[in-house]
């Protein structure tokens, strides 16, 4: 199995906050993709797209103002049985440190490959950081 994919980065604004944008349709799609439809239900299915095949996620925990996590059950190329965890803590400096992990990866997929999607999940994380902190609705796939 190949390494997760991670980011941390800190974001002056309050958990809930936060935690508001990456488990709602309305948050995810202020900074993800605009066809972004999710909530915050463990054991629902969020969906998302990119003007083509729809990514599919499992809801498989949620903590309120600390965590959320998806698991992919397939039918997206290459994301099968993996998932993605957003977490929220206290950040020594103050604010919120979001980490951000896709795990799960099997040695197959190209390493190439995989620097592509971790390189766009970090620009991703940018825009969750810049939309929380201004409110401004910044997708990275409009």
């Amino acid at each position: 199995m190949a390494g997760p994919l991670m980011h941390t980065v800190t974001i002056e604004a309050d958990p809930e906050k936060i935690y508001e944008a990456i488990s709602t349709g309305k948050g995810l799609a202020s900074f993800w993709t605009r066809e972004s439809h999710a909530e915050p239900k463990v054991g629902s299915t969020a969906t998302f797209g990119f003007g083509g095949p729809k990514l599919e996620l499992k809801v498989a925990e949620l903590k309120p103002r600390k965590l959320v996590r998806w698991s992919s059950p397939g039918g997206f190329p290459g994301w099968e049985d993996t998932s993605i965890t957003w977490e929220i803590a206290p950040a020594k400096e103050g604010g919120q440190e979001v980490r951000f992990s896709h795990a799960g990866w099997p040695e197959s997929v190209p390493p190439a490959e995989l620097a592509s999607v971790n390189y766009t999940w970090g620009r991703i994380v940018g825009r969750l950081k810049k939309h929380v902190e201004t409110g401004e609705s910044v997708p990275f796939f409009p």
